[in-house]
C-alpha cells in the first residue's frame, strides 16, 4: 500500500533498501575476489575494529561511530543542494552497503562461527538502525534534488525553494540526533 505521492510513496524507501542490500552483496562477492595484499590490510581494519569494540572504550567507540556514518550523511545531504544529486545519494547507499558486505565477510573469514556472530552484534545491529537514517536521508535529498530540477526548468518564484531547504535542514538535524541516540544504546 503507497501512501503520499511522489518520493513519499512506500516504494522508493524499498528502493533505497535494495540499494543498500545489493552493496552488502557486491561487498561479499568483492571481497571474495580480493588480494592477499587486500586482505592483510583488511585484517589489520578489522582487528583494530574488534579490539575497539572489545575494550569498551566508550569514547573512542562514540567517535568512530559517529564519524563514520556523519560522512555517508552529509554527502547524502549535500547531494540534495544539487539538480542532479539523485543517482549520488543512490550511489552513498550502495557504497555504505558495500562497506557492511566487505567488513562481515571480513569478520567471518578471520573468526569463523564466532565472526558470524560478531558480525550480527557489531555490524548488522547499528547497520540497520544506520541504513535507516540514510535512507530517510537519501529520501529527502531526492526530493529536494527533484525540487531544484523543477526550479532550473521553471520559471515559478524561489518561495518554494526557500521553505524546502528549511524543512530539509530541520529533518537532516532530526536524523542526526536519532543517530547520536543510537550511539548511546549501542555503547550501553
Amino acid at each position: 500500500m503507497n501512501s503520499g505521492t511522489g518520493i513519499y510513496k512506500s516504494g522508493v524507501l524499498a528502493f533505497f533498501a535494495g540499494a543498500i542490500l545489493i552493496g552488502a552483496l557486491l561487498g561479499a562477492v568483492t571481497f571474495c575476489f580480493m588480494g592477499s595484499d587486500d586482505l592483510s590490510m583488511l585484517s589489520v581494519f578489522s582487528n583494530s575494529f574488534v579490539d575497539v569494540r572489545s575494550s569498551g572504550d566508550l569514547e573512542e567507540i562514540l567517535v568512530r561511530s559517529f564519524f563514520s556514518s556523519t560522512v555517508f550523511l552529509a554527502v547524502v545531504f549535500l547531494s540534495g543542494f544539487s539538480s542532479l544529486g539523485q543517482p549520488l545519494a543512490v550511489a552513498v547507499l550502495l557504497l555504505r552497503g558495500m562497506g557492511w558486505g566487505v567488513a562481515m565477510s571480513q569478520l567471518y573469514s578471520i573468526y569463523g562461527g564466532h565472526g558470524a556472530l560478531l558480525s550480527a552484534m557489531f555490524v548488522l545491529l547499528p547497520a540497520v538502525i544506520t541504513a535507516a537514517a540514510l535512507m530517510i536521508a537519501a529520501r529527502e535529498a531526492v526530493a529536494m534534488s527533484n525540487i531544484l530540477l523543477c526550479i532550473v526548468f521553471s520559471e515559478d518564484s524561489i518561495a518554494v525553494c526557500d521553505r524546502r531547504c528549511g524543512f530539509m535542514l530541520l529533518s537532516f538535524l532530526c536524523l542526526k540526533r536519532w543517530r547520536l541516540l543510537r550511539l548511546r544504546l549501542n555503547v550501553c
